[in-house]
């Protein structure tokens, strides 16, 4: 159940962006949702998560790789790494946890997807409100976000569904 839902993630987060592309122009002020608030502005990044890392290159010897082709790379290690450990592991852990990994997924694949692809990841919401400008993101970086919360919080304060998942009652 947890990968089912990690491609539907995926599959929104995809959707979403392929709107963007189409309905927003790249680079312009964007369309106000909540005025103040929320705007959606179609910008590309070639950074990591909320546009970090952006410009990083390695150079190894004569091999010379970007920033966006080894955050993809990052980003397909830590899918594939996630939906093994999900696929052997996922009844170890309780519901929160699982929600978590399952949320890091689906981000890791939604962007890495973009990063192949494009070259790029297509980001689109973008959060103003007074002096604070959240740099802009999209669905696959919010459940990166959420889920990275989630498991910080499930590894603090535990849970029943983990007490649960690790007693085997």
């Amino acid at each position: 159940m947890t990968l089912l839902i990690a491609a539907l993630l995926v599959v929104a987060d995809q959707a979403t962006k392929l709107w963007a592309v189409a309905a927003l122009e790249l680079g312009d002020p964007g369309v106000t949702v909540v005025p103040g608030a929320l705007y959606l502005t179609y910008v590309r990044n070639t950074g990591a998560a909320f546009g970090m890392l952006r410009g990083v290159d390695l150079t190894v010897g004569p091999l010379h790789v970007d920033g966006t082709f080894l955050l993809g790379v990052l980003s397909a290690v830590v899918a594939v790494w996630l939906t093994v450990h999900l696929t052997r592991h996922a009844r170890d852990h309780g519901v929160w946890a699982r929600a978590a990994l399952t949320l890091v997924l689906a981000g890791a694949v939604g962007n890495m997807i973009d990063r192949f692809r494009l070259g790029y990841v297509i980001d689109m919401v973008n959060v103003r409100i007074g002096w604070v400008d959240f740099p802009v993101f999209n669905l696959a970086d919010a459940c990166i976000s959420v889920g990275a919360v989630l498991l910080i919080a499930t590894t603090l304060f535990g849970g029943e569904g983990q007490r649960e998942a690790r007693s085997g009652t």
